[in-house]
């Protein structure tokens, strides 16, 4: 049976499942930075377009390790306190746009975009960028040859350059910081994937939860 044109891809180019969701996730959120108001859109479509393709990258996906529910929902919820106590306490990067859905949009629009936002908050986003952060570069900054790179081995370069570019992937920075070097932390201790999917998970659920429930829409 021939090869699909997805696995030749794959087998020449490993990293790509761990990489092409995060990428294809990133230049959406360019695509709504650049376009005011497309935030409407723009979400639903980034949650439908990076959860196909994680799922159709599925199969080279590897996430070892035991999950540690309990230490990485602890884990997650610590760093949701304080992504929402450090709010205001320190210059944000770049503008932050605030979409209120019941305002924009009515009724059925609005609960659906709630939960397309909730799906990618809690379920697709943390996929996408453990892979790529903790699954991919985390290893493939201490050798070129990722996967031969046993899960948890420590340098310090890889610490420390893998939580600075996660700071700088979000607009509140100090908070980024913080979560990143606290996923790391958990990856280096467990030695798990699936950990730290969870804890961002749980992270990024609990944010969605506070936000519906106190209307701060600054924080989505």
């Amino acid at each position: 049976m021939p090869k699909s044109v997805l696995a030749d891809l794959v087998e020449r180019y490993p990293w790509l499942p761990y990489v092409a969701p995060f990428a294809l996730f990133c230049a959406l959120t360019e695509v709504q930075q650049l376009a005011p108001g497309s935030v409407l859109w723009v979400y639903p479509l980034k949650t439908v377009l990076t959860g196909a393709s994680i799922v159709a990258l599925a199969r080279w996906l590897k996430a070892p390790g035991e999950p540690f529910a309990f230490a990485a929902a602890a884990v997650g919820v610590a760093i949701l306190a304080m992504w929402i106590l450090s709010d205001g306490l320190y210059p944000l990067l770049g503008t932050s746009t605030v979409f209120n859905p019941y305002r924009e949009l009515h009724g059925l629009q609005a609960y659906t975009w709630i939960a397309l936002r909730l799906l990618g908050a809690a379920v697709v986003v943390p996929i996408a960028e453990e892979f790529f952060w903790r699954g991919f570069l985390i290893r493939w900054l201490v050798g070129s040859d990722f996967r031969a790179v046993r899960m948890g081995t420590f340098t310090w370069f890889s610490f420390l350059a893998t939580s600075a570019l996660f700071a700088v992937e979000h607009d509140r920075w100090l908070a980024g910081l913080l979560a990143g070097v606290a996923f790391n932390v958990l990856y280096y201790r467990t030695r798990s994937l699936k950990a730290c999917i969870i804890a961002h998970g749980t992270t990024n659920l609990g944010l969605g939860i506070y936000v519906l429930v106190s209307s701060q829409w600054r924080f989505w």
